[in-house]
């Protein structure tokens, strides 16, 4: 689930941010992040990696963004994710009777998500310091969307399938409101981006991105924050929830264990 949504939010980490903006598909990818463990985050980054470079134009280059227009488009795109979500959460109407309560759970936790994506756009290093920047290979944006949303929608597998199946209901709202939130951004922006008004792209690095998003994913303390998630959302009437909430309590406590021996 994650993995599908990284290129939405790494490229740039602002290209797209719904998927980490007053969604509640973050504690529902943060749940599948937990049933997997830790080392499922290399497995993130490959996927969002398959997204980005199957979204590449062959032959075709662009320059690549200075940070000043980087930071440009990551405003611009953000209000616009951020008009279309209001709108498009009425469809959690149908697995809750609290909806403005569950929407308050996400709210609470922009600053979180803001951090993380400011910290991964400052360490996977997408951008230069001029606007005479050197062309890199050119992506499509529509085919990011394409892409990250039929890998979404494959049904999980395995062991993810059985551990997720008591909260299909809430995964499947999440899809209906991810697809109505991409159609709204779609349409703000069916006269071109805002990377294509200024002619670059930002450069994202494989290896960089990896690095990144391990590094930004510790930092937030993930576990501790989609525990409170949790509890917020099984308040707000999610109540299928509640037996993820305790494994995040002692997924929680085991990390903060080892990094206190580990000082």
């Amino acid at each position: 689930i994650f993995g599908s949504l990284i290129p939405s939010i790494v490229f740039p980490a602002d290209m797209f941010p719904l998927s980490l903006r007053r969604v509640p598909s973050l504690l529902l990818a943060l749940t599948a992040l937990a049933v997997a463990q830790d080392e499922v985050i290399d497995e993130l980054g490959n996927e969002g990696s398959a997204i980005l470079n199957s979204a590449r134009i062959q032959g075709v280059f662009v320059r690549q963004c200075s940070c000043d227009e980087q930071l440009q488009c990551t405003e611009e795109m953000k209000k616009q994710a951020d008009s279309c979500t209001y709108p498009c959460f009425s469809h959690f109407n149908k697995i809750t009777e609290k909806p403005d309560e569950l929407r308050q759970c996400f709210d609470d936790k922009l600053e979180i998500v803001d951090n993380f994506i400011n910290c991964f756009a400052r360490r996977v290093d997408s951008c230069v310091n001029h606007q005479n920047g050197p062309m890199i290979p050119k992506t499509s944006i529509a085919s990011i969307f394409s892409n990250g949303e039929q890998r979404l929608n494959k049904p999980p597998t395995g062991t993810i399938a059985a551990l997720i199946a008591p909260i299909k209901h809430y995964l499947d709202a999440a899809g209906v409101f991810a697809a109505c939130v991409k159609d709204c951004f779609i349409e703000k922006n069916k006269d071109g981006y805002c990377y294509d008004r200024l002619g670059c792209q930002p450069l994202i690095s494989d290896a960089k991105a990896q690095a990144s998003l391990k590094t930004c994913t510790r930092r937030m303390q993930w576990k501790r924050q989609a525990g409170e998630v949790c509890e917020c959302s099984v308040n707000a009437g999610l109540t299928d929830l509640k037996q993820y909430c305790s494994m995040f309590k002692l997924m929680a406590r085991r990390s903060g264990h080892h990094g206190v021996h580990g000082k």
